[in-house]
């Protein structure tokens, strides 16, 4: 992958996050206003049955999370796709930042929400100011001029 295609990969995948999360958001919104409206504020000894637009509420918020979840795998995948393009250089300081920092984040994101800022902040620094391992254009296998045999024999 290029530079500019794992560029394009990883806002992509910042789109599409935020379109999750602002669907999953209002979606969820919506529902909980919904029940407290049905249960009467929420008052003890109400029962709430779920009805049609609790079910279409709740598949907005599924599908919200599932689009959250495919931005976060595009993200991935771009990460990936700088890790493999920063080992293509010969000096190999931004393939270890980007893949040590990148696994750091990932396994402190298991225990914190601040893997997500560290791995945000290493593809920004990355997207912003790394190196791109690939050439430019592919290169071109060219003929190297051969000279003719010389014979033994006198031409002439």
């Amino acid at each position: 992958m290029t530079k500019r295609t794992i560029t394009i990969v990883w806002l992509s995948g910042v789109g599409v996050m935020i379109v999750g999360g602002i669907l999953f958001l209002f979606s969820a919104l919506a529902m909980a206003s919904h029940i407290g409206a049905a249960t009467n504020n929420f008052q003890a000894g109400v029962r709430y049955v779920p009805d049609s637009p609790f079910w279409g509420l709740l598949s907005l918020v599924l599908l919200g999370g599932i689009v959250v979840i495919g931005g976060l795998v595009t993200q991935f995948v771009a990460w990936v796709g700088a890790v493999i393009n920063t080992h293509h250089l010969v000096d190999k300081t931004w393939f270890n930042v980007m893949l040590w920092v990148g696994v750091g984040a990932i396994v402190l994101n298991l225990f914190s929400g601040l893997g997500t800022l560290i791995g945000l902040g290493l593809m920004i620094v990355y997207l912003i100011g790394g190196p791109d391992g690939m050439p430019v254009e592919p290169m071109m296998l060219t003929s190297t001029p051969v000279e003719p045999p010389r014979t033994l024999a006198p031409t002439g």
